[in-house]
């Protein structure tokens, strides 16, 4: 039969890679094949440690997509997509952030940074619709794109530094131009005027994003995954995504590799054809970390038969299974077989039908005029209706096809997650063998389950990968009966600093059996589930602690920067002179960058540190040229205990930064003032008005409450207790919220809407509190100005602590600001994150106090000059026993946080006094 619409052998092609996508978030079904360790693997590893991520849906707007997608498939199976990822979430237990952005010749982001979950939906869906009419842009600038995805995940990361991260990137194209007057940034004096000069401009943005350190490996170093879609339609061929596929997954593709980061897998890449294809090609990434089960069958002529069957196995440990089906002939009939041989037809509707067997509810609908999805859930009460083999099969009614071939994408969600009990309070150290740790399995609310439970069979397997990117295997196998029992991991061979540790966890339903035992079919592997567990391995006993990672913050322009990094003691630590820096990423014309350290250049000359003090190794980052980008790499630094050089061992110490070209305000003011008198004034006056028009607070309900705690090294104290919240807390609904509010008053404490100087971006809130200084959750955390704390404008699940710096250096109040339909867990995790970092909070409030006194800052609000050489930037993870973090410039314009590119303190002054030991970077949380 002929195909409809796009048709042909590219749109099944596409269908099957959204079906894969789909199956990396589900459990993978009965037949028993040796995993794949993809992107997405790694991507769904990420957010089951985490529980939050981000995906970027990013969406090719080039006129050519009148041509290769005139029905506008690429909707139709984002859309799918956006469905899946929303199940995925609700069913594991995972808080995803989805952003829209479409490219040609610009990159824009179209739907801001969303929560997506049954609420947002159809919001994000509507935006992703407008992409039918986008068709319009004039080029396929993939340099564009990949540095506009890169930065709008850098300014977002709703996860912090361990944040997951992915784009899910869509073309229908080569990288190309077209011609006219104008020039790319990243091929300057290469005008686009002629089909000679094109070529060039696309040979220079290859070069860009495929040279070492370019583009390409920005995003891998910044751990950002790339799931990209090609859509070989119209005049696109295979070969023409050679370049999109190398930038995806790291491989070369005719001859020519691209970035040189390939380890771990950078992403995955799926072409298409038609709207099936695209189906099955959105579907693979749609559950991250559990992929489904793929089979592929022929079909049944006239009735239901063995050999057209895609076989499941199904227990009572799995809670619901989708399906993405598909056959390469129209009119067949998809149909469902129970265990006990039920038949259910699925005959093409266009609209969504609700049916079922027995108990068991069954909603399917045709997404394109072959293929099919449905999704069982298991009943709620007890039924014999869910447990045995089920099988899918496409009849061909009329026999007419009997030589069709189908497919499916079988997701089967047990939801069931490995897990390391009581790992707060364990310490890691190299060169140790860590005994009795408790390993276990929780469920999508992280509620552990006794093993002995799941019907079928379970091994969890556990290795790492550490700082220096080696691998180690720390228990392979153990059954479902030794779970529950405590094992010993030994990381003797295992480099300190920051490293990655893999629990996989490989579960087997149980058989089919028929009434009298007998085993009808084998049960059905489900997809290994992964769990990535971001951990700090400290050093061994003796040697001095350094700093997991060192944040150089924003640098603006070109030269020599001063730095420090702060060292605890007890132990020595000198620069590896066979090789101390590897620049991983870096933009464009930049030049030869270095990262150098002042002294202890060798054994000899090292800088000691006793026990219990902290001191600060001095650094420098010189950057030739000014460049906009990711610096990315890392500094190789040798440690031993003090007094005993030959125990030395190296550590490599990750850094990041962000390099900012300088504004050319001599060209910016012409160009203002110019346009400024062609009538801009009326324009900014009305985006004036509309910001302050919005600059509110939502109308939500919110909960708050004012606690006073005590920081210690044990986070933060009530009543001389580890701070939990009482039954009675957190009951009060503010006032003032039935309509968004420009000031609330919560629990003594005022919170103001401030629209802030800029005609555009969002506004913000302070809290002011009389006598006292704050620090908040948020970025900036203080306000530079007054000393009062900052938040945005949706104040909702954030926290601000607020201190008095003439009083006890230990004593604060916690103010507590949750929504409505926050969880338990949301309410645990932003108190855990206010015990992390309110120690550095407070060492920053106290010397902005000092400073006010000695006349640099005001925090009563009164704005004073303040010296370059005694600006700093405020880090709330800083050590409470060292000095401040690394001063690397000049207050930032706009009233950010300052960063690399000014001068350093030349007299800092003592440190403020932790209230207990000192901090160490390396210690487990919690311990």
């Amino acid at each position: 039969m002929a195909d409809r619409g796009m048709g042909g052998p590219a749109v099944k092609k596409l269908a099957i890679l959204v079906a894969v996508l789909l199956g990396c978030l589900v459990l993978t079904p009965a037949a028993s094949a040796q995993p794949r360790e993809t992107a997405i693997a790694d991507f769904g590893g990420c957010l089951a440690s985490q529980r939050e991520g981000d995906l970027l849906l990013m969406i090719d707007e080039s006129g050519s997509l009148q041509q290769s997608d005139p029905d506008a498939a690429r909707v139709s199976a984002a859309n799918y997509l956006l469905e899946q990822l929303q199940s995925f979430g609700d069913s594991a237990g995972v808080a995803l952030d989805v952003a829209v952005a479409g490219f040609s010749a610009d990159f824009t982001v179209h739907a801001p940074w969303t929560r997506l979950d049954g609420t947002t939906l159809s919001t994000l869906q509507s935006e992703v619709g407008e992409f039918r009419s986008r068709t319009a842009g004039l080029d396929t600038d993939y340099w564009t794109a990949l540095d506009g995805a890169r930065s709008t995940l850098s300014e977002h990361a709703s996860g912090g530094p361990a944040s997951c991260q992915a784009i899910a990137w869509f073309s229908d194209g080569k990288l190309d131009f077209t011609a006219r007057d104008g020039e790319k940034p990243y091929a300057p004096g290469v005008p686009l005027t002629t089909d000679e000069s094109v070529q060039q401009v696309v040979a220079a943005a290859r070069e860009s994003i495929c040279r070492p350190a370019g583009v390409a490996d920005q995003l891998r170093s910044s751990g950002i995954a790339t799931f990209a879609v090609g859509l070989a339609s119209g005049t696109a061929e295979a070969a023409d995504f050679d370049l999109m596929r190398s930038i995806a997954t790291g491989e070369p593709a005719a001859g020519q590799a691209c970035g040189a980061r390939t380890v771990p897998t950078p992403g995955d890449f799926y072409l298409a054809q038609n709207i099936d294809d695209l189906l099955f090609a959105f579907d693979a990434f749609s559950s991250p970390g559990q992929a489904p089960l793929e089979t592929e069958a022929g079909v049944c002529a006239l009735e239901v038969c063995e050999a057209g069957q895609h076989r499941f196995v199904l227990d009572d440990s799995i809670g619901a299974v989708t399906v993405l089906g598909f056959a390469d002939a129209e009119g067949l009939v998809p149909t469902l077989v129970s265990p006990s041989g039920t038949e259910l037809p699925m005959p093409f509707s266009t609209t969504a039908v609700t049916s079922g067997i027995g108990d068991v509810s069954v909603d399917h609908r045709w997404l394109s005029d072959r293929s099919v999805s449905f999704t069982m859930n298991k009943p709620d009460a007890d039924s014999d209706d869910w447990q045995g083999m089920w099988a899918l099969v496409f009849v061909d009614e009329d026999g007419s096809d009997p030589a069709a071939r189908s497919k499916s994408n079988i997701h089967i969600s047990g939801n069931l997650f490995p897990a390391w009990l009581g790992q707060d309070v364990t310490a890691i150290h190299s060169g140790e063998v860590t005994s009795a740790v408790q390993l276990g399995i929780v469920d999508s609310d992280r509620v552990e389950i006794d093993p002995s439970d799941l019907l079928g069979s379970a091994y969890l397997s556990v290795s790492l990968t550490d700082s220096a990117q080696v691998d180690h295997e720390l228990a392979s196998g153990i059954p479902k009966s030794a779970i529950a029992a405590p094992v010993e991991l030994d990381f003797t061979t295992v480099a300190p600093g920051e490293a990655t540790l893999r629990l996989v966890l490989e579960v087997t339903t149980a058989d089919a059996t028929n009434s009298w035992g007998g085993t009808i079919a084998p049960g059905t592997d489900l997809a290994p589930q992964y769990v990535d567990v971001p951990i700090t391995v400290a050093p061994p006993i003796g040697y001095p602690t350094l700093p997991n990672r060192i944040d150089l913050g924003t640098i603006e322009g070109a030269g020599t920067f001063p730095g420090e990094i702060s060292i605890g003691g007890p132990g020595c630590v000198w620069v590896d002179p066979a090789g101390s820096v590897r620049i991983d990423a870096a933009p464009d014309g930049v030049g030869d960058i270095a990262l150098t350290t002042g002294g202890a250049g060798t054994a000899d000359s090292c800088l000691t540190v006793e026990e219990g003090a902290s001191a600060a190794l001095p650094l420098e980052l010189t950057v030739p040229e000014a460049g906009n980008g990711a610096l990315n790499g890392s500094v190789r630094l040798m440690m031993s205990p003090a007094g005993e050089p030959d125990r030395a061992m190296p550590v490599d110490v990750p850094f990041t930064a962000e390099l900012l070209k300088p504004l050319d305000s001599g060209r910016f003011w012409s160009v203002f003032l110019l346009v400024f008198l062609l009538g801009i004034a009326i324009p900014c006056a009305l985006l004036y008005l509309r910001k302050w028009q919005t600059t509110r607070i939502p109308a939500e309900m919110l909960r708050a409450q004012r606690f006073a705690v005590t920081v210690s090294d044990r986070g933060l104290l009530r009543d001389g207790q580890p701070f939990v919240l009482h039954d009675n807390d957190l009951t009060e609904i503010v006032r003032g919220l039935d309509k968004p509010a420009r000031r609330l008053s919560v629990d003594g404490a005022e919170l103001e809407a401030r629209t802030g100087g800029s005609p555009v971006g969002s506004g913000y809130v302070l809290v002011r509190a009389p006598g006292l200084l704050g620090a908040s959750d948020a970025t900036p955390a203080t306000d530079r100005r007054s000393g009062d704390a900052r938040l945005p404008l949706a104040v909702h699940n954030h926290w601000v602590l607020l201190h008095d710096p003439e009083g006890p250096a230990d004593q604060a109040q916690l103010l507590l600001l949750v929504g409505g339909g926050a969880s338990q867990e949301r309410i645990k995790r932003l108190v855990d994150d206010a015990g992390r970092r309110a120690a550095g909070a407070i060492a920053e409030l106290r010397r902005r106090s000092d400073n006010a006194d000695n006349g640099t800052s005001s925090p009563t609000g009164t704005p004073v000059p303040v010296p370059a050489q005694q600006a700093a930037a405020f880090d709330p993870f800083g050590m409470p026993n060292s000095s401040a973090a690394p001063t690397f410039g000049a207050p930032a314009p706009f009233g950010g946080n300052t960063g690399f590119g000014g001068v350093p303190d030349l007299n800092p002054g003592p440190a403020a006094p932790a209230p207990g030991q000192s901090f160490d970077p390396f210690r487990p949380p919690g311990s």
